[in-house]
């Protein structure tokens, strides 16, 4: 995708806006709505809420974006409330929980939703890891310092951006996006 897509990017975000334009190829028309967000472990119900919301108030198509990162030594918590974890106690707090509890495995999971009238359209993206203790490197922003992808030794933080782009769960959400897109011919 080298023109811009015909939707909207719900996201006050700027991390995110440039691996989502890094993805896609090009530059993104950007709305910087401050959204709520429903509380609840199920990705894709904060996905659809946020998504109805934007949509609600722009009346334009758009795309809205969810993560979260599943931490099954806490049952799958914080999922997609991982936004106020970090706030509380940042990316080392929440490596630091996992390994006192002997388990520091991670997924992280990435959720896009296209809105336009009558048409609602998701990809998906997840990638398994282990957290580590003490953050490394320094690219990345939210749990990277702290997150191995499966089969890898360095932190998201420290890949190159090309290079998380093609392990990460963002950069997979937005490829599995853009089939999903394709294939209902929207772009």
């Amino acid at each position: 995708m080298n023109s811009s897509p015909p939707f909207t990017l719900v996201t006050g975000n700027p991390n995110k806006v440039i691996e989502a334009e890094r993805a896609l190829g090009c530059r993104l028309e950007c709305e910087p709505l401050d959204l709520p967000e429903i509380q609840s472990l199920d990705l894709l119900e904060v996905l659809r809420a946020k998504g109805e919301e934007a949509w609600r108030r722009l009346q334009r198509p758009i795309v809205v974006e969810e993560t979260g990162l599943s931490l099954p030594v806490m049952g799958g918590f914080p999922g997609p409330l991982v936004k106020w974890m970090l706030e509380a106690v940042g990316p080392v707090g929440i490596a630091r929980t996992v390994h006192a509890l002997g388990d520091p495995t991670a997924i992280a999971q990435c959720a896009l939703l296209y809105r336009a009238e009558g048409v609602t359209l998701i990809g998906e993206g997840e990638v398994r890891g282990q957290m580590v203790e003490l953050p490394r490197g320094e690219g990345g922003f939210g749990w990277d310092p702290v997150f191995v992808p499966e089969g890898h030794q360095q932190t998201c933080a420290e890949l190159d951006p090309s290079v998380k782009d093609q392990l990460a769960h963002r950069g997979l959400a937005w490829r599995n996006f853009q089939r999903v897109l394709h294939s209902a011919g929207v772009v």
